[in-house]
């Protein structure tokens, strides 16, 4: 076996040089529509996604007879959206929304949410969440509730980039809204439109929701937090 002037093997170097051209390629049997890093134009940027306010109401000052519960305990530092990474990164990153990351990863779509083709996502809170899932709900996330699941999350997938000047410009062209497909398929489009207080009215087959905030941009979408449950 001849013997490099660095010491190493000729396999050896053969072997690295293979390892790296793999990394590369993507070789060694990942997803297939896992969203490579090495495509997406890096950034620093970051926003400050909404505080978890589902911790911070559980706080209870405790009584006389009770061991102390400091109101400390329930301080949650700011979790932040990176522009330069994928929908599925930032919505994992946000305590907030865990419980619709758990749904939407139940529903079956959260490897739409890692991969490139983009999606806007309308989250939603843990409060009105977990409100839904108990009063309304109890199977939501049961195996008997799985088919009402995929299509309750499935409607709140846009299929597209629907940032807010997106949304503006296309609804001031189609008379003040605009139609949108959404993951749970024909007959459960929503309509996008913009209202005279800056903020977006989303209309579904049953009720309607608002969008909070100007969203977030994702490398592969768009994210935005809704004020209540869109009712399916």
């Amino acid at each position: 076996m001849r013997r490099l002037r660095c010491g190493q093997t000729l396999p050896v170097k053969l072997g690295l040089a293979c390892m790296a051209l793999s990394a590369l390629a993507g070789c060694g049997g990942g997803t297939s529509n896992r969203q490579d890093p090495l495509s997406v134009r890096g950034s620093s940027y970051a926003a400050p996604l909404p505080e978890a306010k589902s911790i911070q109401e559980a706080y209870k000052p405790a009584s006389s007879d009770e061991a102390p519960n400091p109101q400390v305990k329930y301080h949650v530092p700011p979790s932040f959206s990176f522009e330069d990474r994928p929908l599925s990164d930032n919505l994992s990153g946000s305590i907030e929304m865990a419980d619709f990351e758990a749904a939407v990863i139940r529903s079956g779509y959260w490897s739409l949410l890692e991969g490139e083709k983009e999606y806007t996502v309308l989250a939603v809170p843990n409060g009105p969440f977990e409100a839904f899932k108990h009063e309304v709900k109890p199977d939501l996330m049961r195996p008997t509730g799985h088919s009402y699941l995929r299509g309750f999350i499935g409607q709140m997938i846009l299929v597209g980039h629907w940032d807010m000047p997106t949304i503006r410009r296309k609804a001031a062209k189609k008379g003040g809204s605009v139609r949108v497909p959404t993951l749970a398929g024909p007959g459960h489009d929503v309509i996008l439109k913009p209202t005279v207080f800056g903020d977006v009215e989303v209309i579904g087959k049953d009720g309607t929701v608002t969008l909070t905030g100007g969203g977030y941009p994702q490398s592969n979408g768009v994210l935005y937090m809704a004020d209540s449950i869109l009712p399916y």
